[in-house]
């Protein structure tokens, strides 16, 4: 996955009230998410549809291999 762009993928929550369809478009464009921050401190990621989609797969994927890895045997 790719770092996350902390000079132009970091924006404050009024701006990001501002430009929504601005902010999701590039999200999508450039595969990245963008923090939102309130009052300096992040507080939420906006992500654009493949990405998300993208995320919640390996997430599973990740859950399925972690439910059915066989449990280590004590030594």
């Amino acid at each position: 996955m790719k770092s996350i762009d902390l000079q132009h993928g970091v924006v404050p929550i009024s701006r990001a009230a501002s430009s929504l369809a601005a902010l999701i478009k590039r999200s999508r464009a450039d595969q990245q998410p963008i923090i939102i921050t309130q009052k300096g401190y992040p507080s939420g990621v906006l992500l654009g549809i493949e990405l998300y989609t993208k995320l919640q797969t390996m997430a599973e994927a990740h859950q399925d291999s972690v439910a059915t890895s066989p449990e280590p045997e004590d030594a």
